[in-house]
C-alpha cells in the first residue's frame, strides 16, 4: 500500500511546487517524470510510482511514505539534469510556486499495523491503496462469477450517474450538440474516460446529427494547430489537408460550414488536455469562434486531470484569460454520499447483493478511510473516487479471505 502524507498547511500550501510549472515550461509530461521515480525495495522495487501519487506530490505537497523522500529528490534531479534543465531551476524545483518558500515535510516510514492498533481516524494523512489483483480465493469466497470492477462498463446501463455526474454528462452533451466549450476535470480514476465513452456512445445510439472529431496523437504536449486542422479535415471529409497553415485554416472553415448546412453539428474531443500548451488553448478558442451566420461550427470538450484546472486559473495564467473566461469547467466530485448506490450498481451487474459482501458499518468506514482532515484546519479532503474505492475494496476482499472473515466490516477497512 502506498500511503500519502498530508503536508503541514502554510500560507503557500495551496500553491503547487515549482516543479509543476517547470515541466510545462520545458515540455516534459507527467508520464515521463513518473517513470523516472521508482520504488527502491519491496514487491514493487523498480516499478514507477502511480500517476495519482505524482499528481498529489506536485500539487498538494503530499509525499508517498513508501519511498524515501531523499530518493525522490535525487531521482527527480537526475532526470531533470538528463533533460538539460539548468541547475538553478533544479535547485529550486521544490520551492512553492510564486515564492521562495520550500515546503518539504518528509513523512514517517510506513510501519506494520499491530493487531490491537486502532483503525484509521480523521488525521492528517490520506492513505491511498495501490491496485492489486482480486485473488481466485476471494472470488470464490464472495461468489463472484465476474470481477465487479474490471470491464464493468459494457453499455449505458453500467454508467453510474450521481446528480453531479449528470451535470457533467449534460454539459458534455450540450457542448457536442450546441457547439459549447467545456473542460471536464477530475482526478485520476474519477470516471472522466467513462463519461467520454458515454458521450460517443450516446451520439451513436441516439442517431444524433453530430460529427465526432478526436485527436489521435498520443502525447498531447506535441499537439499543434496543424494537428487539430488535420483531425477536423480527416474526420469530416475525404479531402487531403492543404500544406500551408493559411490554406489549411480556410479548408477547415469551408468544410465545417458546408457540413453544418446539411444539419450536422461537430464536436472536437481532446483527452489528457492538461498536457496542452497555452498557444494551443488560445487557438482552440479561435476554432470555437468559427461561425456560419449565427451558428457556431464547432463544439469543444477538453478532458483532463486537476492540472487542467490549474492551467485554466486566471490568477495563475492571466495571459490566456480570453480562453479561461469562455470555457465552462465541469468537475467530477468524489462519490461521498453516493457510495452505497454506486457499489450497488457494480455488484448488481455481477449478480451479488451488497449485504453478502459488506457489513452494515462498512460504508461509513470506507468514507472515513478515504477522507482525511487537512493539517492545522477543520477542512477535510475526500478521495472517494471510483478507482481508489475499487483498490480499497479489492484489498479488503483479499484480506477477508486470508483472515477467515465472512464479510468486509469497519474494523478490516480501518486496518487495510
Amino acid at each position: 500500500m502506498a500511503t500519502i502524507g498530508r503536508p503541514i498547511t502554510s500560507s503557500a500550501s495551496a500553491q503547487p511546487y515549482r516543479l509543476h510549472a517547470l515541466l510545462q515550461k520545458h515540455g516534459i509530461s507527467h508520464t515521463e517524470l513518473r517513470r523516472a521515480i521508482k520504488f527502491e525495495a519491496g514487491d514493487r522495487a523498480g516499478e514507477p510510482i502511480a500517476a495519482s501519487t505524482l499528481s498529489h506530490l506536485l500539487t498538494r505537497h503530499a509525499w508517498p511514505r513508501t519511498i524515501r523522500p531523499e530518493s525522490i529528490r535525487t531521482q527527480v534531479a537526475a532526470f531533470l539534469a538528463e533533460r538539460g534543465i539548468p541547475q538553478e531551476e533544479i535547485d529550486t524545483c521544490w520551492f512553492i510556486e510564486g515564492s521562495d518558500e520550500e515546503v518539504f515535510t518528509p513523512p514517517t516510514l510506513l510501519t506494520e499495523l499491530q493487531p490491537n492498533q486502532p483503525a484509521h481516524t480523521h488525521h492528517d494523512e490520506i492513505p491511498l491503496p495501490e491496485a492489486e489483483m482480486l485473488s481466485p480465493a476471494a472470488r470464490m469466497h464472495f461468489n463472484l462469477a465476474k470481477h465487479p470492477f474490471i470491464d464493468d462498463v459494457q453499455g449505458p446501463q453500467d454508467v453510474y450517474l450521481s446528480k453531479e455526474q449528470r451535470y457533467v454528462r449534460e454539459s458534455m452533451w450540450y457542448a457536442a450538440k450546441h457547439s459549447g466549450f467545456v473542460a471536464v476535470i477530475g482526478e485520476s480514476g474519477s470516471g472522466k474516460s467513462t463519461l467520454r465513452r458515454d458521450l460517443v456512445e450516446r451520439i451513436h445510439r441516439d442517431g444524433s446529427p453530430i460529427s465526432i472529431i478526436q485527436l489521435k496523437i498520443v502525447d498531447k504536449r506535441e499537439v499543434t494547430t496543424s494537428h487539430i486542422c488535420d483531425a477536423i479535415i480527416n474526420d469530416i471529409s475525404t479531402e487531403t489537408p492543404r500544406l500551408s497553415k493559411e490554406a489549411k485554416a480556410r479548408q477547415v472553415e469551408r468544410l465545417l460550414a458546408a457540413s453544418a448546412r446539411t444539419g450536422l453539428s461537430h464536436v472536437l474531443i481532446i483527452e489528457e488536455a492538461h498536457d496542452l500548451n497555452k498557444p494551443v488553448l488560445r487557438y482552440l478558442k479561435r476554432f470555437w469562434e468559427l461561425e456560419d451566420g449565427f451558428k457556431r461550427l464547432l463544439g469543444i470538450v477538453l478532458v483532463g486531470q486537476p492540472e487542467l484546472a490549474t492551467l485554466l486559473d486566471e490568477r495563475r495564467n492571466p495571459d490566456i484569460r480570453e480562453v479561461i473566461r469562455r470555457i465552462e469547467q465541469a468537475t467530477l466530485k468524489p462519490l461521498n454520499g453516493n457510495l452505497e448506490e454506486y457499489l450497488k450498481l457494480k455488484f448488481d451487474r455481477v449478480g451479488v447483493q451488497l449485504g453478502d459482501v459488506f457489513e452494515s458499518d462498512a460504508y461509513d468506514a470506507i468514507r472515513n478511510r478515504l477522507t482525511r482532515r487537512r493539517a492545522g484546519t477543520l477542512e477535510t479532503e475526500s478521495q472517494l473516487y471510483p478507482l481508489i474505492v475499487h483498490n480499497l475494496i479489492v484489498k479488503c476482499m483479499n484480506q477477508a479471505v486470508e483472515l477467515g472473515l465472512p464479510k468486509i466490516g469497519a474494523e478490516l477497512i480501518g486496518r487495510v
